[in-house]
């Protein structure tokens, strides 16, 4: 489908999509939970305050028994590193004793934060969603100035429907997960207005593209849709194999990486669209950004998942992408099993699926033989974030599982990847209330050159170490690099 819309003043175009299906080699069956879940599931009758380790030490546990499972992004001042999380500033120079620099600094859990060379400052950028209609409240993302971490300081807001961010009521949903790494370009996963209402699972989310060189005045430059998500492409919706069921999730999720800066000569990005699978774009031309390829199974299995969640460019090096879901339900009831994809991406126009991650099982000394059976959700969530001190492993990368804690996968063959290791923490929470277990392992982040691990959890935040990544180094250190080509330009001189 190809097209040119022109909305609200707006030309976004051309709005090409490949929807694409594949077909699953049956040489890649693996062991599901679909047979589990349909023909033996028993449900546990308590909840699992035990901890279980493989390969992995515990080196502490802060706020134990606190949800402290949200994103967690980091800035660095010479060899101090501080750690920001929903509205909390945390010292973790000296990892072994992390303290508190202040709490409701900022607005906002969906945050990234990056160095700014253009303006001389480190910025935290933080998403807000309001998805009730008439509902007030920004729908868009805050700018702040964290240079100081004890004394951050407002600089902007900006709604995705272009309008007056201060005003009470503003259309679309704002935006959920999003990806700014100090450069020119942020990039928001984003329902722009409350025209693009064509959906089956409540968000119509596209990709918005805004210049934030200055980012106390950021500006609109594009955006991207599905066709069929606005309302007069009712011809375009119908077409969708999803119309009408009421339960997929018809909408971009997961952010939009982009690992090597457009303005610095970067022309892909990767993103991850639920239902709609994998897309690669094309941003040569940063005003009308293009889909190159796309994958999906040719399988249509709805349920209450995201099945396409988000992606991992860790090993983008060697030409790999992974994809991974998110369960939306408890206990399993979600409906099937989704997996999480390895791809070869060397053909931008044409990923290839080249195995999946295998599903873990709990350990043998669980009261239970499935993670299904356990209380609470279980799928991936999370991977460790682009944005991170140091070079990533060659072959290691781990993902949170809600109730299956932390796993770590090693991929030194993509076509065999293994799980190496794993962290389970107790569950927190009461059991007549699943939504106070809903997120046991949410967030991991990997200082690489550290080797530390911290997991963020919903009974606090656990620093851990594994042999996969080596000895750990708990002394300050400056940071030299990060993660991904691009990445906080210019930080080194910030004093």
């Amino acid at each position: 489908m190809t097209g040119r819309y022109k909305l609200h003043g707006l030309t976004a175009g051309p709005a090409v999509v490949l929807l694409t299906c594949v077909s699953i080699n049956a040489t890649f069956a693996h062991p599901t939970y679909e047979d589990a879940v349909l023909g033996h599931y028993r449900l546990a009758d308590e909840l699992d305050r035990n901890q279980y380790a493989d390969n992995v030490s515990v080196l502490r546990h802060y706020f134990a028994g606190e949800n402290y499972g949200g994103k967690l992004q980091m800035m660095s001042i010479g060899e101090r590193r501080y750690f920001f999380q929903r509205g909390v500033v945390f010292d973790v120079t000296d990892p072994m004793n992390l303290s508190v620099v202040s709490r409701g600094a900022y607005i906002g859990s969906q945050i990234q934060v990056a160095y700014s060379q253009s303006s001389g400052k480190w910025i935290l950028m933080s998403g807000a969603q309001v998805t009730e209609p008439g509902a007030e409240g920004l729908r868009g993302v805050r700018f702040y100035d964290v240079s100081d971490p004890e004394n951050i300081v407002h600089l902007a807001d900006y709604s995705v429907d272009r309008g007056d961010p201060s005003r009470a009521v503003q259309e679309g949903s704002g935006t959920h997960r999003n990806y700014y790494d100090g450069g020119k370009y942020a990039y928001l996963d984003s329902q722009m207005d409350d025209s693009f209402s064509n959906s089956e699972s409540g968000r119509a989310n596209g990709i918005q593209i805004i210049d934030v060189e200055d980012p106390t005045n950021p500006q609109f430059v594009s955006y991207w849709w599905v066709p069929g998500m606005h309302e007069d492409e009712e011809n375009e919706y119908q077409q969708w194999r999803e119309y009408g069921d009421q339960i997929s999730s018809t909408s971009q999720h997961g952010g939009f990486y982009v690992p090597e800066r457009v303005e610095d000569g970067g022309d892909y990005g990767y993103s991850t669209w639920g239902s709609f699978g994998f897309m690669i774009f094309d941003l040569t031309d940063i005003e009308d950004p293009k889909p190159t390829g796309q994958w999906r199974p040719e399988t249509y299995r709805p349920g209450r998942h995201i099945e396409f969640h988000s992606s991992s460019v860790a090993f983008l090096d060697r030409d790999i992408i992974i994809t991974n879901p998110e369960a939306l339900m408890p206990h399993c009831v979600a409906g099937p099993w989704y997996d999480s994809y390895v791809f070869d991406v060397s053909d931008k126009t044409n990923p290839k699926m080249i195995s999946i991650l295998p599903v873990p099982v709990p350990p043998e000394e669980a009261p239970y033989e499935h993670f299904c059976d356990k209380r609470g959700r279980f799928s991936t969530h999370n991977m460790p974030h682009l944005k991170a001190p140091g070079q990533s492993h060659s072959t290691i990368t781990a993902y949170t599982y809600f109730n299956g804690g932390l796993q770590f996968y090693d991929l030194a063959d993509p076509a065999n990847p293994k799980i190496t290791g794993y962290f389970v923490p107790g569950q927190g929470g009461t059991i007549d209330d699943v939504f106070s277990h809903y997120r046991d392992s949410d967030n991991v982040f990997i200082e690489w050159d550290r080797r530390l691990v911290w997991l963020a959890s919903n009974t606090g935040l656990y620093l851990l170490s594994t042999p996969l990544l080596g000895e750990p180094m708990l002394e300050p250190m400056a940071i030299e690099d990060w993660a991904a080509p691009g990445v906080n330009v210019g930080f080194d001189d910030f004093e």
